[in-house]
């Protein structure tokens, strides 16, 4: 497992170094100093939420505290499983080569696997890092706040490896059984992983109540609530779930990867069909083909299919759960962003076929206008619905309108820098991750950034700022992506 881990991570790091004209070790390098910012990020998120505790904290609270960030952890590790697994190919030229070798699937499905969960980890643990200062605030002793934070790290692990296995097992018997195209049954398999993982974290996320000791019942041994008990409140029964829940993870992990990954019958996605560009010119001819590339991928396809489950979901939260008011805005606000960040996977998926239109057009034929355009369309086609639909739901005000918008443009001119800097590859499950924990990292950095500007300045603030970001994002991108474009025909 180690050697195919080894492998698939030299393949990804060479692969990027190709496509940037650099070393691999300047790959590593980067790649390295990503992790360390990422983690000084979540850090810094730490402190701020860290900030808002007191520190007489009510030995009662103790325990509803750490479930309340166990649970959010679990389900930010959760959320970020599903992603991973969606953003993923379903199979790749070193799997098809492993199945030629002398190696167990399990040892290859885990050692192509292992470093995207690595990957994982450290991200989950940036973006949920509040729970390690709930611990230390609320441990009495040094002891007790070791035994937390492994309890936290532990339950990372365990919802990270937990999602996966299903969503594998799931995706697998839909393609099986069910006879689903991939688009179809990864939109079935997240659906199901993300709906188990909000009903065994959401009980505890949207209501903070004093927990008792003598509560019991079987409520108890969530998860979440196993580990944040073994975390505050240690006994023999929540270690015993604890292990059980991280033991169950690992076994389903296991056993599912023991099994035959489904190869990809894909169903051609023939969306656009009949459709010609709307002048016989270059330039409108790149337009038509880039909206074709980006209106036909698997991801493309699943969004659409799970934007329309994500503003029901917001709306059944608004109406049966009052605590939520405070979130539906940003949920609901979030959603129409959402299909821009696809951009992401626009550079990598034509990278190696420029030199067909340099080779038919010539060096006058355009690329990188095209390309962003079409993203925007994408994004466009599958947004405006979902923002309409959030606006006659009652989940936003109009007035949010322009943020979104702003914010739109923004995961747009993110998703083409990001993806020209950690280009997709459907060969590689690490570019997908690395491109998209980048993306989220600068898109987060900046919205951020902006909103505590505009607190301690003028309102409207953030926006001038995010429009000075994307006006960065963009020039960047244009630089990085010419720059791809001259080189790859010479490669091919």
């Amino acid at each position: 497992m180690r050697a195919v881990a080894a492998v698939a991570v030299t393949l990804w790091v060479r692969e990027i170094a190709r496509v940037l004209g650099t070393t691999t070790r300047r790959v590593t390098a980067a790649a390295a100093v990503s992790c360390v910012l990422l983690i000084l990020f979540g850090l810094g998120l730490a402190l701020v939420a860290g900030a808002q505790l007191g520190d007489g904290i009510a030995v009662e609270l103790r325990l509803s505290l750490a479930r309340t960030s166990f649970s959010a952890a679990a389900m930010t590790a959760g959320i970020v499983a599903v992603i991973l697994c969606l953003s993923a190919p379903p199979r790749t030229a070193l799997q098809n080569l492993l199945d030629l070798l002398p190696v167990s699937r399990a040892a290859a499905r885990l050692g192509q696997l292992a470093p995207v969960l690595v990957a994982g980890l450290v991200y989950s643990a940036a973006l949920t890092s509040t729970a390690v200062v709930v611990v230390l605030r609320t441990s009495p002793g040094g002891a007790d706040a070791l035994r937390g934070i492994a309890s936290y790290v532990v339950l990372l692990a365990s919802f990270l490896l937990g999602a996966v296995a299903a969503f594998t097992a799931l995706q697998a018997a839909a393609i099986v059984l069910l006879r689903l195209p991939v688009p179809y049954a990864s939109t079935f398999s997240g659906v199901v992983v993300l709906a188990g993982v909000l009903a065994l974290t959401a009980p505890d996320i949207l209501a903070l109540r004093p927990s008792r000791s003598d509560d019991g019942g079987s409520a108890e041994l969530l998860p979440a609530r196993a580990f944040a008990r073994l975390a505050a409140a240690p006994d023999p029964a929540s270690a015993a779930a604890a292990v059980l829940w991280a033991v169950i993870a690992v076994v389903l992990l296991w056993r599912v990867s023991r099994h035959h990954v489904p190869g990809a019958p894909r169903a051609a996605i023939r969306l656009l069909r009949r459709t010609r560009p709307i002048r016989r010119t270059a330039w409108w001819g790149q337009l038509w083909a880039e909206l074709l590339i980006a209106v036909r991928t698997p991801q493309f396809v699943v969004t659409a299919l799970l934007l329309p489950l994500g503003v029901l979901a917001v709306w059944v939260l608004a109406r049966t759960v009052p605590a939520s008011a405070l979130v539906v805005p940003t949920l609901a606000g979030s959603l129409p962003v959402l299909p821009f960040v696809l951009a992401v996977n626009a550079v990598g998926r034509t990278l190696r076929t420029h030199w067909l239109s340099r080779l038919a057009g010539g060096d006058r034929v355009p690329v990188l206008g095209p390309k962003a355009l079409a993203a925007g369309c994408a994004g466009v086609a599958l947004g405006a619905p979902v923002l309409v639909a959030v606006l006659l739901a009652g989940l936003i005000p109009a007035t949010q309108i322009p943020d979104i918008a702003v914010r739109c443009a923004l995961g747009l001119a993110a998703g083409l820098l990001c993806g020209a800097i950690v280009p997709y590859s459907e060969e590689q499950p690490l570019s997908a991750s690395a491109a998209g924990f980048l993306l989220a990292f600068v898109y987060m950095s900046i919205t951020l950034a902006s909103g505590w500007v505009a607190g301690v300045a003028a309102p409207g603030t953030d926006r001038v700022l995010i429009l000075a970001a994307i006006t960065v994002l963009a020039a960047l991108y244009a630089g990085i992506a010419a720059r791809q474009t001259r080189r790859e025909p010479t490669r091919a």
